[in-house]
């Protein structure tokens, strides 16, 4: 059985929205921005479910994790995400052309993309913006890209990260409106802080204004399911039932690292004979009061 819960369904659902969307969901081209609460398995679902449908559709995809190295300026993150896709594009034996050779067109196996501008500078002043940039790649891919960045709302905490989503809402205005475009450009904003990531879509003075902002689906009874069929094949005996451990999920604020929590301190504290539906229930509590403690002491306690 797989370590990781795949939600194969919506990642196609949202698949389709980007790339073939209805009346309803033609928005969504103006930018998707979903928030959700920390550890509740965003960048799981991006990484492991949503960018393998949007290639498996043709799509090209670009993502980048805004806190994967918190040193480094989320502008330049972005950036240097882009320009890595670039060089890879140059390259015939590259994965990416050789991902776009086997959807989208056989011609790009031959030699690559040819760029008028150096990608090293693509974004810097005095080289190719970004939206030239982009608008390249759309033209020579024939393709819709999509860029994920995760994590978004660090973006708009200095000056350049705004600028940064200027230029990558003149990429969207440049490319998705011309008449026969061969592709669109897709911006895709996931965050941990609600308001932050709302404010990017429903404040005038942001490069996004407008834009589609949901909140994340959370897991729910199908991943507690997965949870307990893992665990059954392990030899696990005294499982609760579904109902009485979904209920203990969601009072867990669905957070799958919380629920293993919760199942292992089951496991260990339960004695013989006794009743899992009882005493889940009793942990999920515990534990919920405990991070709501914590929760309080960071915020009024750390400088």
């Amino acid at each position: 059985m797989h370590t990781i819960f795949h939600r194969t369904k919506l990642a196609q659902e949202m698949t389709r929205q980007l790339l073939q969307p209805g009346v309803l969901d033609e928005g969504l081209r103006s930018g998707l921005f979903i928030s959700g609460l920390r550890r509740t398995g965003k960048t799981t679902f991006l990484q492991a479910d949503l960018v393998p449908a949007l290639e498996g559709a043709g799509a090209l995809v670009i993502y980048v994790d805004l806190w994967s190295n918190t040193q480094t300026h989320p502008a330049t993150l972005v950036r240097g995400a882009i320009r890595r896709t670039l060089a890879e594009l140059q390259s015939p034996a590259g994965a990416v052309v050789q991902k776009l050779q086997k959807l989208r067109n056989a011609e790009l196996a031959v030699a690559g993309f040819k760029f008028g501008f150096k990608v090293e500078s693509v974004g810097a002043e005095g080289g190719a913006t970004l939206a030239e940039a982009l608008t390249e790649v759309v033209d020579q891919a024939k393709c819709d890209l999509v860029l994920i960045v995760d994590e978004v709302q660090q973006a708009i905490t200095s000056e350049e990260g705004k600028q940064m989503l200027l230029a990558l809402k003149a990429a969207r205005d440049g490319i998705n409106p011309r008449p026969g475009t061969p592709g669109h450009f897709i911006f895709v904003g996931t965050g941990s802080h609600r308001a932050l990531v709302s404010e990017l879509t429903a404040r005038r003075n942001q490069a996004f204004a407008g834009a589609t902002s949901i909140p994340y689906p959370v897991l729910d009874a199908d991943y507690v399911r997965y949870l307990l069929e893992r665990l059954r094949a392990e030899g696990a005996a005294a499982l609760p039932s579904l109902e009485v451990a979904t209920q203990a999920f969601r009072m867990l604020g669905a957070r799958p690292e919380e629920m293993l929590r919760a199942l292992r301190e089951l496991r260990s504290l339960m004695p013989p004979g006794g009743d899992p539906d009882q005493f889940l229930p009793v942990i999920a509590g515990t534990l919920r009061s405990t991070a709501a403690d914590v929760g309080l002491r960071n915020h009024f306690f750390t400088p």
